[in-house]
């Protein structure tokens, strides 16, 4: 029997129904579709329902460990990416970046780096954003660079955004969230199971 594959979407922005939560749920529903076979469970984690406070840089006096120097909910977070086989990060864009939230959040991920391998190792992600005007793509750009250095590994065609409240290449008559959850369930089905095979 086929393991069910877990998708966890992370919502950066403080609107638990805002736009980027919308574009989160889209994603979602869609991979649960496309994954009829195996089957798929989904969450929402609200970033702003859970206390984490900031970094404190402990990277750089060598004092960095797992599961963080700071006791709040990433301990709880770390323990749930753990059990999840790939995530989708959602952001609102806030001067051509990212959240405060969302940045906060992977920095905070630089404890799971301390372990071998790390718990980012293998996981497959995608990217959502949303801007009321412009600036999307570069909060994008903001999120994956880093889950890529962290081991994760970024599915083809990631980026889904929108600006002004258009998802980029719909005018192509393309459905970026459908072919995003399906990119999500191929790669993963693929690389399931290779959590430390890449580190």
């Amino acid at each position: 029997m086929n393991k069910k594959i877990f998708i966890l979407g992370i919502n950066g922005s403080t609107r638990k129904i805002g736009n980027t939560a919308k574009l989160l749920k889209r994603v979602l529903d869609y991979a649960k579709d496309y994954a009829k076979k195996e089957g798929a469970k989904t969450e929402i984690l609200h970033l702003i329902d859970k206390d984490i406070n900031p970094c404190l840089s402990c990277l750089a006096e060598e004092k960095c460990k797992y599961p963080c120097n700071i006791k709040d909910d990433m301990q709880e977070i770390f323990e749930l990416l753990k059990k999840v086989d790939c995530l989708i990060l959602g952001s609102p864009t806030y001067w051509y970046s990212l959240s405060g939230l969302m940045k906060n959040f992977i920095d905070r991920l630089t404890a799971q780096d301390m372990l071998e391998p790390p718990i980012m190792d293998g996981k497959v992600v995608g990217f959502v954003a949303t801007a009321g005007l412009e600036g999307s793509q570069q909060a994008i750009t903001q999120m994956l660079i880093p889950l890529s250095s962290m081991g994760a590994i970024v599915v083809p065609y990631s980026d889904l955004f929108s600006n002004a409240g258009k998802v980029w290449r719909t005018e192509l008559g393309i459905n970026p969230e459908k072919r995003l959850a399906k990119n999500l369930i191929n790669l993963t089905k693929i690389v399931n199971g290779k959590q430390g095979k890449w580190f």
